[in-house]
């Protein structure tokens, strides 16, 4: 499931209220300081959704996310599940 990881302050909150909006993200948290936002298939944020200016868009993503990157850009914040490793056959 992708998730993305959120510091749990007031200049990142923004982020966390937009994606509590979303129909079909999970939002945990805060624990030890994170929230943890996570849906089943993509993940999808803009930034537009947030009212974040730019530097604290990309700061907001210090604290770590799990998935595939599938856009991370000044505008948007994209990531899939990520893909099934590959077994190496014999």
């Amino acid at each position: 499931m992708p998730s993305l990881y959120v510091l749990d302050v007031p200049e990142f909150a923004p982020l966390v209220a937009a994606a509590r909006r979303k129909a079909g993200f999970e939002i945990a948290g805060p624990k030890a300081g994170y929230f943890r936002i996570a849906t089943e298939g993509q993940l999808r944020i803009d930034r537009a959704e947030t009212g974040l200016p730019e530097a604290l868009w990309f700061g907001a993503f210090t604290a770590g996310y799990d998935g595939e990157e599938l856009v991370i850009d000044s505008e948007q914040f994209w990531i899939g599940p990520k893909p099934p490793a590959n077994i190496a056959a014999e």
